[in-house]
């Protein structure tokens, strides 16, 4: 009976024991400390991200087809009209250095990538190119305008390019509110170490709008680029493409949105004239025609350049903008 005693008692003692004990933390309250913490995270990220966009002006000459009677050598004698035109391209900037003159942003080299000449030669009956020349068109300037978080906007100039990789730094001044915008605060990571399927954040300009989407890691055919099945638009390009990590700061950069796949149309459309558009709007056309390649935008299918090649880039030029006055930090990947 004693023993059965002893027994009952060391029972309640242990139960006892195990409900005064507190209650473990819950998987969702985790979940929900970890999606507030990205939120935090994200919106601390948006200082260091700005719109870019670049503008290039040509002047352009249009030329006769010649006949027996013009001296061809002559190509001024065969002109018939001129005009000037803009060619735009928006994208996405990520500030990584910062000081009370200066400003750097990494983006992607082809929102800046115009020719500087452009031919196009007339074709003859057997559809091939002449040597009478259609139309010449010669780049005349270009601006590259950075949009701060104020709203207002200032000139940027490219100080360093890797084309073959699509890598761009400009600089510019910081806005009017010097801490408004902040250099990237987060850790470079290995984009090597990217797992097939990974949860990764697209941070950009798509459109001129600040957006941020979410997307899966996948592999790609180029051996600097992964895909993400994140959308992507115009004014995308030089978008942020991180990861979340469970040590501060908590998320790295793993790589920078730079193409989209398409399909391409050749169509025949008017003039690129809003009056045309008016005038016709409930009429059949009878107008001018031109040729013009449409791309079909395959959404979903993003192409992004891995942080190594990008790590690779800025380490190479730290040391000539070092002597320009531009004191970059040694990146190194985590």
């Amino acid at each position: 009976m004693r023993s059965c005693l002893v027994i009952l008692l060391n029972f309640i003692f242990a139960l006892g024991s195990f409900t005064c004990s507190p209650p473990p933390q819950s998987l969702s309250q985790f979940t929900s400390d970890f999606e507030q913490l990205k939120l935090e995270k994200l919106n601390e990220l948006q200082r260091s991200i700005l719109r870019i966009f670049s503008s290039t002006y040509y002047q352009n000459y249009f030329y006769s087809y010649p006949t027996s009677q013009v001296d061809t050598s002559l190509q001024e004698s065969l002109l018939y009209k001129k005009s000037v035109t803009t060619n735009s391209v928006a994208g996405t900037g990520l500030v990584i250095y910062q000081d009370l003159r200066k400003m750097v942003l990494l983006t992607c080299y082809h929102v800046f990538d115009f020719k500087d000449t452009l031919k196009t030669y007339y074709w003859d009956e057997h559809r091939q190119p002449t040597k009478f020349l259609h139309s010449l068109s010669i780049k005349l300037g270009q601006n590259i305008l950075v949009f701060h978080i104020s709203g207002k906007s200032s000139f940027g100039k490219i100080i360093a390019v890797d084309e073959h990789n699509d890598i761009a730094l400009i600089e510019t001044t910081p806005g009017e509110i010097l801490l408004s915008e902040l250099p990237f605060e987060g850790s470079f990571g290995d984009a090597e170490k990217i797992k097939l399927g990974q949860e990764v954040y697209l941070l950009g300009f798509p459109k001129g709008f600040f957006m941020v989407t979410r997307g899966l890691a996948n592999p790609s055919s180029f051996k600097n680029k992964f895909m993400v099945d994140a959308p992507f638009n115009k004014g995308s390009s030089g978008g942020v493409v991180i990861v979340f990590t469970g040590e501060r700061p908590y998320y790295q950069f793993i790589g920078m949105a730079n193409s989209i796949a398409y399909n391409s149309e050749i169509v025949l459309v008017p003039p690129d004239d809003p009056n045309i558009i008016e005038q016709y709007k409930d009429l059949p056309y009878d107008g001018d025609i031109q040729v013009k390649d449409l791309k079909l935008i395959n959404y979903g299918l993003t192409f992004v350049i891995k942080s190594n090649v990008i790590i690779d880039f800025l380490n190479r030029e730290r040391k000539r903008l070092g002597q320009l006055g531009y004191n970059l930090p040694v990146y190194m990947k985590k």
